[in-house]
């Protein structure tokens, strides 16, 4: 049994922003299988040190690897209404998400190893809608 088995529930696919399922990007026209790319990294060393040393990054690969979005996620998130009291998502949205193929790129410093500030830590590469909703959670 994993570390996440043991602290979280099944499926992690909400530990997200609501941003990151609803900025403005139409799934038609092949824009959702764009390339695309993010960094992670931090700004200035933890507690006034000069450098850092990284960690986590099993977690971080156990996450992706594990990632997918159950039936309550996808209904918890058709259940959500905008402004207009209409549902936020349409429904060929959720149908995405619940065969969504989390398939990406990533390119991460060896555990243990020293790092810096404004350094990247972890490079993710792939479609555009599956890099943007990994972000957060990496991030997190």
């Amino acid at each position: 049994m994993s570390i996440l088995d043991r602290v979280y529930r099944d499926s992690l696919s909400l530990v997200n922003d609501l941003y990151q399922f609803t900025w403005p990007m139409p799934l038609e026209g092949g824009t959702a299988e764009k390339e695309a790319a993010f960094h992670l990294f931090f700004r200035r060393e933890p507690f006034g040190g000069g450098f850092a040393v990284a960690c986590g990054l099993a977690l971080a690969v156990e996450y992706l690897e594990n990632l997918h979005f159950q039936e309550d996620d996808l209904e918890y998130l058709g259940s959500l209404e905008g402004n207009d009291g209409k549902p936020l998502f349409e429904r060929g949205f959720l149908d995405h998400l619940r065969g969504l193929d989390f398939r990406c790129d990533v390119d991460a410093i060896p555990e243990g190893t020293v790092v810096f500030a404004q350094e990247p830590l972890v490079r993710v590469t792939g479609p555009i809608l599956i890099a943007q909703l990994l972000e957060t959670p990496l991030l997190t």
